[in-house]
């Protein structure tokens, strides 16, 4: 099983710590203890009447995040969980992303999900009511930008006419792992995407997802079975049950070590391939006890269990 970690882009308080430090020193201990790949969220604009409610939380933009980190952790995955793709253009994510794909030296992983917020789509112009059709299409386009030399496309929402987007990405552009809980975000994943990403997936449901996508890729290679995974490991004197402090985040999974590892093997068992790590933390020094807890004591329990 590989591991990445949820960098500490969507924090409502960062506190003292300025939010360059606290992504950096994030990435840089995700690099020195051994995870595989760091991810950061997606959010654009939000009604200032929303602002410190749960799911309206401040996010800094993972594109360009992502891009300041590419020197600093050059072994790293960098990943977007999950750029919500029908409310941008995406002719220009076309072309941010092939960016990104080929200055990182193929580390990109494009996370895509179809959003949920009417609001976000109302103030960028973006059709809600479409999202999923203008999401698939979308990804189409993606494709044929990378892949082709002169590229052509008619849908419903896209017209190109003999277009170039060069300079073009190294191996048909960045993997796509789609994000999404529903039967729709399976099939979709089925369809075009080389990874499953849920969003804290329970585990009934998540050996269901596998059993569906594992029916419908049959004839082609499986993509990768994710689950994005929030965990509190907590101090020896705190209380079995933690609420999360983070807006639009769940309660995690809190516990010691031992009790993690258990919840992550249930995981394996049930498909989970890579688990995306998100820690429910009081500050930076915090996240990284986190992180280091996990990279020594649960990391390896599963080096040999695929």
């Amino acid at each position: 099983m590989r591991f990445g970690a949820y960098l500490p882009t969507y924090w409502d308080d960062y506190g003292t710590i300025p939010i360059h430090v606290a992504i950096d020193g994030a990435a840089l201990a995700a690099e020195a203890l051994g995870y595989e790949g760091v991810w950061a969220n997606d959010e654009v604009i939000i009604p200032a009447a929303n602002h410190g409610t749960p799911g309206y939380e401040q996010v800094i933009e993972p594109l360009i995040t992502l891009a300041s980190l590419v020197h600093l952790v050059p072994r790293l995955t960098l990943g977007v969980a999950v750029l919500v793709l029908p409310q941008r253009s995406a002719i220009l994510v076309a072309k941010q992303a092939a960016a990104l794909h080929l200055i990182s030296q193929q580390r990109l992983i494009l996370g895509v999900g179809i959003g949920w917020r009417a609001k976000e789509f109302a103030l960028l112009g973006a059709d809600f009511a479409q999202r999923a059709a203008m999401t698939d299409e979308a990804m189409e386009v993606l494709q044929t930008l990378w892949r082709e030399p002169v590229a052509r496309y008619h849908g419903q929402f896209h017209r190109l006419d003999a277009v170039s987007l060069p300079p073009h990405p190294p191996g048909g552009g960045p993997p796509i792992w789609i994000g999404g809980n529903t039967e729709e975000a399976i099939q979709r994943a089925a369809k075009y995407g080389s990874g499953w990403l849920p969003f804290a997936l329970e585990l009934d449901a998540f050996r269901s997802g596998v059993t569906m996508l594992r029916e419908l890729t049959r004839e082609r290679q499986s993509p990768t079975m994710a689950n994005v995974c929030y965990f509190r490991i907590t101090k020896p004197d705190e209380p079995a049950v933690v609420r999360s402090t983070t807006p639009g985040m769940p309660t995690p999974l809190a516990g010691r070590p031992d009790a993690i590892a258990r919840h992550l093997e249930e995981y394996r068992q049930a498909g989970l391939e890579y688990a995306l790590c998100a820690f429910e933390s009081e500050d930076l020094d915090d996240l990284l006890r986190q992180m280091r807890l996990f990279a020594e004591q649960v990391a390896p329990r599963f080096v040999d269990a695929g």
